[in-house]
Order: structure tokens, then C-alpha cells, then sequence
């Protein structure tokens, strides 16, 4: 059949297109330096939004914006497509805004431009009470844009033309302003929602359109664009959870022809309907099982060339309900709270889900981050540019919020979609950045060109530190090629993995093993678009009776830091090791005596053997004799003189001694610290200055969709605010918030 034929050729274009989305949430969005930054990563597959399995490592960067310094990079596991991770803010960090992100081999690739696992923090010496709002800057440049519903205006036929205004920073501005036909007025308008709106007209290929605005007044008019004399326009009726109702039409002067209409979402085609045009033509599209998104429609003529396309969000209500119940409204200092969660679909059906929860001080939210779990995947993940405040249109007290996404889609463009038909084709085929295994490769000391050709296999031992966490025995290939897996680096978590080469001394064989993935990073995502939320204008300043008036001055403590002057750190204890056995086999023997090395009369006149300490000068002597005797007096002769530097041996020269090789394993876990009190701890004098009361990234809700949490306040009297983001195993998304207050 023609359909099936359609849906093929459409669906041939992602049968090579495996990509992941990657989302942050964060513990909060404020932060102290000397704080730990808690977040969880979702890994999930790009199409259906449930765990893919195709990424094992999330490389995480923080880079501070206005530098675009890296100030963090490490890896950490994925695992079952979520991460736990944290990090630690260090006091010598400038205040200033960061940016977080995550990246995976099956989200980071060379054909994409944009990139949008990014989570914007904000890093503070120490918080301010008082919340100063900055109004937003007058900016009297607008571009003003205008969208035909379906692509195209054609004389006869009513249609749909959106328009959208903006400053030159990309911030929406509202607008009035007249469509005038042929110099007349013909119809007032003014923007409904972020500087976007609409008119209904019947264009007239005959006459002249332009448009112009009076608020704010602008000197320069605005064509509607070019109006076709003859073609088909697609039209948006009724858009409800059951079905999809478009109107297509067509000039008189077109024959009756046969046509399709197409919808497809994130690259999967859920239907085809067929119809016969004359002039007119109605038609219903199912959503039964048509998940919640982006669904473009395409209209094709007879010979399956597209003519109209319009992009269409359906489905708004499909998603995760979740609710919280506390039992109290208010709570006193150090006292227990108890939240119930309750997750439940749109048909109010109990739902497994995995949540991130997090409870802090409502100073450290920023209220401008508009992202959240559903707005990331389901809107900024699924379009080209930033879109503004995107958390508007999955907020339910927002009652317009389904008429202004309609007008999203509609100023968006279907180009924009990052699963039309044109962008496939440049992602068809997708070339990683990073890696979850590293490569490596056993080579001869000195190569011999005779032999290079053909290393043959050996084996290498993988091992961590601990010694209870085994090790494996991994054989190269005949060119002394090796793999590191993403199981090798669980092996070396939270330190380093070491590989010990099982050969001969004779020919000696080292070990080639670098990581370069950051490098590879730093290299590619300058030349992609960075893809985040517009911050919703401030409008309103703070109240002047804050909920944190009266709140404590929080003294925090200076760092501590504890030295040694001889004894020698290493990064991992592994390397102590391979010291005291580098100690033993190779300087057994030394000594000083006299403030001579290896001194050949230390035990005259009560002379003594002292261990040589590591990077101390020592003299030694060639030709060593005693004046006087043997041992007396303390005078000596010598040939030739030497100043010498006992060896300080290096991490470098203990791996090259004892032919091991290290990289560094996934950066560990670490364990939310929580308070706990009783009757008799809740008098102990120590401050308790927690603003984050409570993080827990991996709350899975039972069967009847619940789930429990509970935890101490702190001494700071405040009002706390709590946040639920999370993913159910279907691919559906929820979040919610919630808020108490701590008082004496």
C-alpha cells in the first residue's frame, strides 16, 4: 500500500539514529563555594524516554560562564540509565553563574549542532537575605516574525498567520499593532501569551498586506509574505486527548486529487489517513496511542510530495500527577517531618516511578530557572533555539497554557522540529565524541622494525586498591591492542584502576593507555549552540514582610588544612604502596652517616646509621680515605667530590618501575548527610546550619504509587522549599513542588 510505503521511507531515515537525551536535576540552584553540589542524571533513549542501556559513563563538566573555565570534569556511572552524583564547590571559586553539563556517547555526536544536557547553577561566598530584583532592560528593537499556518498563504482560503516579537537579546515582547489590506485597516491585533499571537483573514492575491505596530510604535511595516494564487492549506480545528481535527483545503481552480496526511513524533509514524480533496476536506486523527509531545503533521499530494506541514503538541495531560502530603504545615527547629508521595498517571492510575527529591532553603531558588524535567525532554530537547520560559506550559494554573503552546508550535516553524524529515537526514548516520571503553596498546620498550609488525597476545592484569574488589585478566590482540571497559572503571570507582603488564623483563613491553575524552569535549561543544530555558522577565519586586526576616547570620568556618612537611601523599594508596616496595628493593642498603651517603666508617667515634630522607642533599665521595688512621680525626681526602639529591621518586617512575599503568575510575559515590534527633540530641549547643534538609535522587514509588520520606529541620528558621522531578518507566514525566516553613 501507498501509506505503508509512505511510513517506510519516513522510517528508514532513524533506523541508524540511536540517540540519548540526557537531563540534570539538581539538589538547588543557588549555591555557597565549600558546598557539595547534588545531582541526578536521566540517561534515557531519544524516541521513547525510557532507558536505552546504550550509555555506561556520563563525562560531567562545571565551567563557569563568563570564563568558560572548567573548573570540574570527571565520570560517573550510569546505571540503569539514571546518576548519582555530586560534586564539590571549592572556596576559591569566583561568584558567578556555572553551567553543568552531561555527556554520553549516544547524546554527544559530531552531526548534531545544538546541545542540551545543561543545567545553569548559580555560586554565592555566602547568601543574601534580601532578594534583589533587577527590572528587565528596555529595549526598543523588535523583530517581528510571521508564520502561515501550514507554510503558505493562498488567496481564497482563510487561514491561520502567526507572529511572534522579540528584543535583540531573544526576549519576547508584547505587541498591537493593524493588518492593513491594500492601505486599509482590515483588523486590530495584539499578542496573547510571550510576544506571540495570531489573526484569522482571507488572504487576496490581488491585494496588498502589511502590518503594523503601534505598541511599541515602530517605523518600519511588516509584510505578511507571499500569497500563492492556487494550493492546499492544512488547518488545526480541535485538538482533545481522543483526536486530531484538520481542515484541508484548496483552490477552485485544482482538480479532485487523492492526498495523505502524516503524522509523525521524535521519528515514529503513528498514522496515515487517505482522503479524496475537491475543495474541502475534514479529517480526524486518533491519539490513542500517541504519547504526549511534538507531532508533526505533514499533508502530501498525490504524488507523495509534501505541500502544507504544521507542528502540533498533543496530548498535554499525559503525564505523571504527583502529589505530597506533609503532615504539618509549619514545623519548629530540629523537628521531624514526614512527606507522603502519591504518583499517579492521567487516568489516575497508581504509577512506578523513579523520583529526585529535594528539600532546601528557599533562598537558594532561583526562581528565573524555567527547566524542568518536562519542559527539558518534551519542548527545549525537541526544538531547535531557546525557547522562553518553556515551564509555563506545564504548569496547570496557567489556564491559557494549551492555547499558548498551540501558538509555540505555530512560531516555531516545523524546520525547527529536530525529527523533521531534513534533519534526519543530516543525523542519519552519527559520530561519537566520547567513549564509554578506552583503548590501549602494549608496544616493545625499543621497537625493532623487524618486530613491530606483530606484538602478539599478552596479558594484563585489572585491579583496584581494594583488594575486594578482585581483578581480571584481559588479553590484547596480536597487535597489543586492549580494551578498558566501563566495568574496569566501577573497579577503580572513587580512585584509580590499575593495569600490571604480565611479561618478561627481556624484551622489557610498556603499556600505551590514555584518556582523552575531555579533550575531545573541549574541542566539539564550542561549535555547538548551547540550548537552554529563557528566563521567565521579572516583573514584580520582593515583598517587603520576607518569610526569612529575622533569619540567623550563618558564620561558616575557615578551611582547615592539614600538612606534613616530609611525608609524601599520593593519589591513591595503591602508590604508597608500590613506594615503601620501590624503598625495599632498590635503596635497602642506604644510609647516611656524618652527613655523608653510604659513609664506609659510620661507626667510628660513635657514629650512626641514619635512613636518607627523600629530596635532602647528601655528599658523596670517590676515592674515600681517612687522613689520619682510620678513624681518627675526622679528616678525609678524596678523588672527586660529589653533591647528591636522594631520589623523590614520582608516580610516573614508580608506574614506569614496576610496569603498571593507572586511569582514573568513575568519580564515587558519596552519602547525603543527614541529621538526626532524639529527645537528647535535640538540646545539643552545636549550630545545625543544613539548607538542603533533605536529598534523595533515587525515591522509586511501590505498586499503589507511593512512597515515604522523612527528615529533620534544621536551626534555620526559613521558608523550605521542596522539589519532585522524575520518570516513570513508560516514559512519562512529573513534577511538583511544595513548601513549609521552620520557625523557633
Amino acid at each position: 500500500m501507498i501509506t505503508d510505503q509512505l511510513a517506510e521511507k519516513f522510517q528508514k531515515l532513524t533506523q541508524n539514529i540511536s540517540t540519548d537525551l540526557v537531563y540534570i536535576q539538581t539538589s538547588k540552584n543557588i549555591y555557597e563555594t565549600e558546598e557539595d553540589v547534588w545531582f541526578k542524571g536521566y540517561v534515557l533513549d531519544g524516541q521513547n524516554f525510557i532507558d536505552s542501556g546504550r550509555s555506561k559513563t556520563l563525562f560531567v563538566q562545571l565551567t563557569e560562564d563568563k570564563t568558560e573555565k572548567v573548573v570540574w570534569e570527571k565520570k560517573y556511572e550510569i546505571e540503569n540509565g539514571f546518576v548519582n552524583g555530586h560534586l564539590f564547590l571549592e572556596s576559591s571559586l569566583a561568584e558567578g553563574n556555572y553551567t553543568l553539563a552531561g555527556y554520553s556517547s549516544h547524546s554527544f555526536v559530531k552531526e548534531s549542532k545544538e546541545f542540551y544536557a545543561l543545567k545553569k547553577i548559580k555560586v554565592v561566598k555566602t547568601i543574601n537575605q534580601k532578594t534583589v530584583v533587577i527590572p528587565a532592560e528596555k529595549d526598543s528593537i523588535v523583530h517581528f516574525s510571521v508564520f502561515p499556518e501550514g507554510g503558505k498563504l493562498i488567496s481564497g482560503i482563510q487561514s491561520t498567520l502567526a507572529f511572534k516579537a522579540v528584543n535583540s537579546k531573544g526576549l519576547p515582547v508584547d505587541v498591537s499593532g493593524i493588518l492593513f489590506e491594500n492601505n486599509n485597516p482590515l483588523q486590530n491585533f495584539k499578542s496573547n501569551h510571550a510576544g506571540m499571537g495570531s489573526v484569522i483573514f482571507t488572504p487576496d492575491s490581488n491585494k496588498k498586506y502589511h502590518i503594523r505596530l503601534n505598541e511599541p510604535a515602530y517605523v518600519q511595516d511588516f509584510s505578511v509574505g507571499e500569497i500563492d494564487l492556487n494550493g492546499k492549506t492544512i488547518r488545526l480545528m480541535n485538538n482533545t486527548k481522543e483526536t486530531l481535527v484538520f481542515k484541508i483545503s484548496q483552490s477552485d481552480a485544482l482538480q479532485e486529487e487523492k492526498i495523505y496526511l502524516r503524522l509523525q513524533m521524535r521519528g515514529i509514524v503513528y498514522s496515515i489517513a487517505v482522503g479524496v480533496l475537491n475543495k474541502e476536506l475534514v479529517i480526524k486523527i486518533p491519539l490513542k496511542d500517541v504519547p504526549q509531545g511534538i507531532a508533526e503533521v505533514t499533508l502530501f499530494n498525490k504524488d507523495l510530495l509534501p505541500i502544507a506541514e504544521r507542528l502540533v503538541y498533543v496530548n498535554q495531560d499525559q503525564k505523571l500527577k504527583i502529589k505530597t502530603e506533609l503532615n504539618k504545615n509549619s514545623y519548629t527547629n530540629r523537628e521531624h517531618v514526614n512527606l507522603k508521595i502519591k504518583v499517579t498517571d492521567q487516568n489516575d492510575q497508581a504509577v512506578v516511578a523513579h523520583l529526585g527529591v529535594s528539600v532546601y532553603d528557599g533562598l537558594y531558588q532561583n526562581k528565573q530557572d524555567a527547566k524542568n524535567i518536562q519542559s527539558h525532554f518534551l519542548l527545549s530537547a525537541q526544538l531547535k533555539g531557546n525557547i522562553y520560559n518553556p515551564a509555563y506550559y506545564f504548569d496547570v494554573q496557567n489556564k491559557d497554557r494549551k492555547q499558548a503552546l498551540d501558538l509555540l508550535m505555530l512560531t516555531q516553524g516545523w524546520r525547527n522540529y529536530v525529527w523533521n524529515e531534513n534533519n534526519l537526514r543530516e543525523l542519519n548516520s552519527q559520530t561519537p565524541i566520547v567513549f564509554d571503553d578506552l583503548k590501549g596498546k602494549v608496544q616493545l620498550e625499543k621497537p625493532d622494525k623487524k618486530t613491530t609488525a606483530v606484538i602478539g597476545q599478552k596479558g594484563l592484569v585489572i585491579f583496584a586498591a581494594d583488594d575486594s574488589r578482585g581483578n581480571d585478566f584481559v588479553m590484547t590482540d596480536t597487535a597489543g591492542d586492549f580494551t578498558i571497559t566501563p566495568g574496569h572503571l566501577k573497579k577503580g570507582e572513587n580512585g584509580y584502576t590499575y593495569l600490571k603488564l604480565m611479561t618478561s623483563s627481556e624484551p622489557k613491553y610498556i603499556m600505551k593507555v590514555k584518556d582523552f575524552s575531555f579533550d575531545e569535549i573541549n574541542k566539539y561543544r564550542k561549535n555547538k549552540t548551547m540550548i537552554y530555558a529563557l528566563p521567565e522577565i521579572e516583573k514584580v519586586f520582593a515583598q517587603e514582610n520576607s518569610p526569612f526576616k529575622g533569619r540567623e547570620e550563618i558564620n561558616k568556618l575557615n578551611e582547615v588544612l592539614i600538612t606534613t612537611k616530609k611525608n609524601k601523599v599520593f593519589r591513591d594508596k595503591y602508590i604508597g604502596k608500590l613506594d615503601s616496595l620501590a624503598r625495599a628493593q632498590y635503596f635497602t642498603n642506604d644510609f647516611v652517616c656524618h652527613g655523608v651517603l653510604n659513609c664506609p666508617v659510620w661507626d667510628c667515634h660513635g657514629g650512626e646509621k641514619k635512613r636518607p630522607v627523600e629530596g635532602d642533599k647528601y655528599e658523596q665521595y670517590e676515592g674515600f680515605k681517612w687522613s689520619d688512621g682510620e678513624c681518627s680525626p675526622y679528616t678525609y681526602t678524596s678523588m672527586k667530590k660529589i653533591t647528591y639529591r636522594y631520589p623523590e621518586l614520582t608516580e610516573e617512575q614508580l608506574l614506569e618501575m614496576f610496569n603498571i599503568a593507572m586511569v582514573e575510575g568513575y568519580y564515587g559515590k558519596k552519602v547525603f548527610y543527614e541529621s538526626v534527633y532524639d529527645d537528647v540530641t535535640i538540646t545539643d549547643s552545636t549550630p545545625d546550619y543544613r539548607n538542603t534538609l533533605f536529598w534523595k535522587p533515587d525515591v522509586i514509588t511501590n505498586k499503589q504509587g507511593e512512597a515515604n520520606v522523612t527528615f529533620f529541620c534544621s536551626d534555620i528558621n526559613s521558608q523550605f522549599t521542596g522539589n519532585i522531578e522524575g520518570v516513570s518507566g513508560n516514559g512519562l514525566f512529573g513534577s511538583e513542588n511544595f513548601q513549609f516553613l521552620v520557625r523557633k
